[in-house]
């Protein structure tokens, strides 16, 4: 029988394994729903957008950018059920949650907010857009969330918000859903963006698109445009409690 840090070690040595990957670990227990709450602990992973997709966004979204978002989550899909699969083989519990899907028509949510666990787990913050900014990829990522009841190692997470004073996604906004007021822990999403604006622009102006994307916010945001990122490399949480980079 394994012992905790073995079956700790077992599961981030696959995260630490899997090209292009980000990923880290937060105590999200009060955020989850009541038939989930003892699964407290979140692996939050993401895969970065490359910049040649994101980069003609800035004047709308394409079939390119449409069809490298589907791509992306059917892949974290994919490597959120490995993830589940691998912790349940330690002896543990564990959930993956869709990367995209809406289950609550009304409020335009999924039955988590990935962005949550994201920020918990320190890979950035969020913008006056409402998304997670990385500090080495911006927004220009897709992210997902696996939970469990195994033990993870939880750091501390910066509360700063990175974006200043900077205003370009709320003045790019084709559909002027972004309020415009900076992020801070605790400040609800209906203070950022109002998304049932921003949903109905889509659906009326992108309807080839299934009124899924825009892009126009992640594409303008300096903290991804002005840094090619190379795809090719990894970007690693560092866990220092095991020494593993």
């Amino acid at each position: 029988m394994q012992g905790e840090p073995e079956k700790q070690r077992s599961v981030i040595a696959m995260l630490a394994g899997i090209s292009d990957l980000l990923y880290g670990f937060a105590d999200v227990g009060e955020d989850l729903p009541k038939d989930l709450k003892e699964l407290p602990f979140a692996v939050s992973i993401g895969i970065p957008l490359s910049d040649a997709i994101m980069d003609p966004v800035v004047d709308g979204p394409n079939q390119v950018y449409y069809d490298a978002y589907r791509s992306v989550n059917e892949r974290l899909d994919a490597l959120t059920r490995q993830i589940q699969q691998a912790i349940e083989q330690t002896g543990y519990r564990a959930h993956a949650f869709a990367s995209s899907e809406r289950t609550d028509f009304v409020n335009v949510a999924g039955d988590f907010p990935h962005k949550t666990a994201a920020v918990k787990s320190g890979l950035g913050w969020l913008g006056r857009s409402s998304l997670l900014i990385t500090r080495r990829f911006g927004p220009r990522v897709r992210i997902s969330t696996v939970v469990t009841d195994l033990p993870l190692p939880i750091q501390d997470f910066s509360k700063t918000n990175f974006c200043g004073s900077c205003r370009r996604c709320v003045e790019a906004c084709p559909a002027q859903a972004i309020v415009g007021n900076a992020w801070s822990p605790g400040v609800l999403r209906e203070s950022l963006v109002d998304v049932r604006k921003c949903d109905a622009w889509k659906i009326r102006n992108y309807p080839q698109f299934d009124g899924l994307v825009c892009g126009v916010c992640v594409a303008v945001c300096p903290h991804g445009a002005k840094k090619k990122s190379k795809i090719n490399s990894r970007c690693f949480r560092v866990i220092s409690v095991f020494g593993i980079m």
